[in-house]
């Protein structure tokens, strides 16, 4: 018996035996959902941790692994429920999956770009990061992680030979990229460049392999139409001067190679860092360029394992404190390693850390909800569809407060674990009256009781049966309150959540409508409505927020700050440096006395937007920590002459982010503070890597300066009500 069965095995024992020992842990019975594929959830209190496992043998007949875009057929964000329905067809059919590769989140055009390698059904969608992991299955069907790098090429007439170092992904300055009709319908390049349109591409683009292509037209501009069947070359700088020479009927050949070379690839997702290789336990986020903080801080978590031809996909829920705390990477390793993992590899987590079985959400995501992500791991089936030979009841096991109301839902399924569409009016319910009643359509309710009560539920369908264990309860054994802390500035908010628990530490089935928020103080001001949010009082101060049902309360503090956390003061000279798009526009920063005060420091930032087309940009380069913030803040004497003031941003994960300061600066001769949240999907610490000014409008172009100061760290909350 494989050591996982032994794991579920003895969970299961530890369940019947409850009532005289001590809660070490509980995992369900691996459950059969689809050819060669389980679903399996554990709880373990000692983090506590609600994880969630698939394990899939990629030899099974009739199943399937692939690699889906969020939108689809084209690099867009989705959520994981939408993206697996939309993979389904007339002959294949979704079973689960997982949330895939990070992703830039920092707006515009180019957000949900993969930030690492994707292949799909052969196709070369994305470049692989050459410092990070990359899960692939070759057309052997042979499956590794590793890391990978693009050895790519575009040869022409006249030996021309020129890097590729993009691929559907915006080319920075002096480089070649390649857009395909994965990328969506335009280029959308955003600055200037060199627009090559390819027409007749002589395959489509699989890794290791070359590819022909005639030019069909050639631009200079911002955007260009991707071809439906072609592609389109976006060369800036010295790329553009290189490729000068090309001229409309030319054939070039694209050389898309990736190394080291194992075979053809067939699916491919990245993500990182490396956890397990060769059985040992290695946790190689240095290597892979991820903040040390990121691998030691507890976060919801995404990853996947390799055992003897076994795909084991892992999601552990996080930030939800008295439910699931999520996981360092070494406790995810630890996890891999017990499910005798030869080689494992983490993917992106945090808010986008989802599993769904059959278009069911089973875990619970940190945000409350599925965030769109921008690829994911899907299982499919081909298998034929026939009648229904067995009978199973979701949830299969659950806590209810009395008097609530739980939807149960049987599933028939055929032979391969198909889904067949069942009637609730021929289903038959059974139970003990004691514990409530099902009505037709399957909704449990739970009677008014005054001790705790367990019991089997039954149904039955045309000869065949499935249950569920139900316990009802009179009340919570205890109520949690998130976020447990929050700091806010005055007039700021703050949504919290509630989750209530046994005594055995299993949540609880609870509608939003049976809590009662309350403040205490309830004189500190503030207002707290009934679904949780709070808009913090005018002053500063300390109060708590309270969840209750009947007599069981569960709380969370909130301190009210009037001051913030100086990060950079500029009275010392430091190394700031500048940067503009395009390259070449005049910038300049400089460490200055302070225009209205001599006893002041601080850092000009000159631009000169008459020069340059398209979007134009001007950088202060800081690279400041922002240190367990939740929002900060920079004092700027403006020139007024309404340039959009923003800042770029950077995670742990290496994920970029960019937000707004000020949609104009039109204060002049004056000092104003400016703020912004850090984005929720944030993995911290985060950095301010800038701060900038950018024109869009063409007709604008504006001359002057603007000055920076007291960049601070600040408590979280929005800003609505300041």
């Amino acid at each position: 018996m494989a050591k996982p069965q032994r794991l579920a095995a003895a969970y299961a024992i530890g369940l019947v035996l409850l009532v005289v020992l001590p809660l070490a842990g509980v995992a369900d019975e691996a459950v059969p959902i689809g050819p060669g594929a389980t679903y399996q959830s554990m709880y373990r209190p000692e983090g506590p941790w609600a994880i969630h496992i698939l394990e899939a043998d990629l030899g099974a007949e009739y199943l399937e692994l692939r690699a889906l875009l969020g939108g689809g057929d084209t690099m867009a964000r989705g959520q994981l429920s939408r993206v697996l329905e939309a993979a389904e067809s007339d002959v294949i059919r979704p079973v689960a999956g997982v949330n895939g590769d990070f992703f830039s989140l920092a707006g515009g055009s180019h957000e949900g770009i993969p930030l690492g390698l994707h292949v799909e059904s052969g196709e070369l969608v994305s470049f692989p990061d050459p410092a990070r992991s990359v899960f692939y299955i070759l057309e052997d069907g042979t499956h590794h992680i590793d890391r990978l790098r693009a050895n790519a090429w575009v040869r022409g007439p006249g030996n021309l030979l020129f890097p590729l170092m993009e691929l559907n992904r915006p080319p920075r300055f002096a480089e070649l990229a390649l857009f395909t009709r994965h990328f969506g319908e335009y280029t959308r390049s955003e600055k200037k460049a060199t627009q090559i349109a390819l027409v007749g591409l002589s395959d489509r683009l699989h890794p290791n392999a070359d590819v022909s292509a005639r030019i069909a037209s050639i631009s200079t501009g911002v955007s260009q139409r991707i071809p439906p069947e072609g592609a389109v070359l976006v060369a800036r700088g010295i790329a553009a001067y290189a490729l000068r020479k090309l001229q409309v009927g030319d054939e070039v050949t694209l050389c898309l190679d990736l190394l080291p070379e194992k075979g053809r690839i067939d699916q491919a997702i990245g993500g990182g860092p490396r956890l397990v290789r060769n059985d040992v336990g290695l946790v190689e986020h240095a290597r892979e360029r991820f903040a040390t903080s990121f691998a030691t801080r507890r976060h919801p978590r995404t990853g996947l394992g390799l055992r003897d031809g076994t795909l084991v996909m892992a999601v552990v829920d996080g930030r939800q404190p008295g439910y699931s705390e999520g996981m360092t990477l070494y406790e995810f390793t630890q996890l891999f390693l017990e499910l005798e993992c030869s080689d494992a590899m983490n993917l992106d987590g945090g808010g986008s850390a989802t599993m769904v079985v059959r278009d069911r959400l089973m875990n619970s995501p940190s945000g409350g909800y599925q965030r769109a992500v921008a690829n994911a791991l899907g299982l499919l089936t081909t298998s034929p569809l026939g009648p229904p030979v067995r009978l199973a009841l979701e949830p299969r096991t659950m806590t209810v407060l009395s008097g609530e109301r739980v939807e149960l839902r049987p599933l028939a399924l055929d032979k391969y674990y198909n889904p067949v569409p069942v009637d609730p009016a021929d289903v038959r319910w059974r139970l003990p009256a004691i514990l409530g009643a099902v009505d037709d359509a399957g909704v449990f309710r739970a009677a008014d009781l005054s001790v705790s009560t367990m019991a089997r539920v039954s149904a039955r369908l045309e000869g065949l049966s499935a249950s569920a264990i139900v316990r009802v309860a009179p009340f919570p054994d205890r109520i949690v309150v998130t976020p447990p802390r929050a700091a806010l500035m005055p007039g700021a908010s703050q949504q919290f959540r509630a989750r209530a628990y046994d005594s055995e530490g299993q949540p609880m089935r609870l509608s939003p409508e049976r809590l009662e928020w309350r403040l205490s103080p309830e004189e500190a001001g503030g207002e707290l409505n009934q679904a949780g949010l709070l808009r913090a009082p005018g002053r500063g101060g300390k109060i708590s927020v309270l969840a209750c049902v009947g007599d069981v309360c569960g709380g969370a503090e909130v301190t009210v700050a009037t001051r913030l956390a100086m990060l950079e003061d500029f009275e010392r000279a430091g190394q700031w440096s500048r940067q503009s798009q395009p390259a070449g526009i005049p910038v300049a920063v400089h460490w200055v006395t302070d225009p209205l005060r001599d006893d002041n420091h601080c850092l000009r930032l000159g631009y000169d937007f008459t020069q340059g087309e398209g979007t134009r940009t001007a950088h202060a380069v800081l690279a400041v920590p922002l240190p367990d913030a939740g929002s900060f803040s920079v004092r700027v004497l403006g020139d007024g002459r309404g340039c959009w003031l923003r800042a770029r941003l950077r995670d742990a994960a290496g994920r970029g982010f960019t937000v707004d300061l000020a949609d104009k600066v039109t204060w002049s001769s004056a000092w104003r503070e400016v703020d912004a949240a850090l984005p929720e999907e944030a993995e911290p610490p985060v950095t301010l890597e800038s701060v900038y000014l950018a024109e869009f409008h063409e007709d604008r172009r504006p001359v002057g300066a603007v000055y920076f100061d007291d960049i601070c760290a600040g408590p979280g909350g929005s800003e609505e009500g300041r």
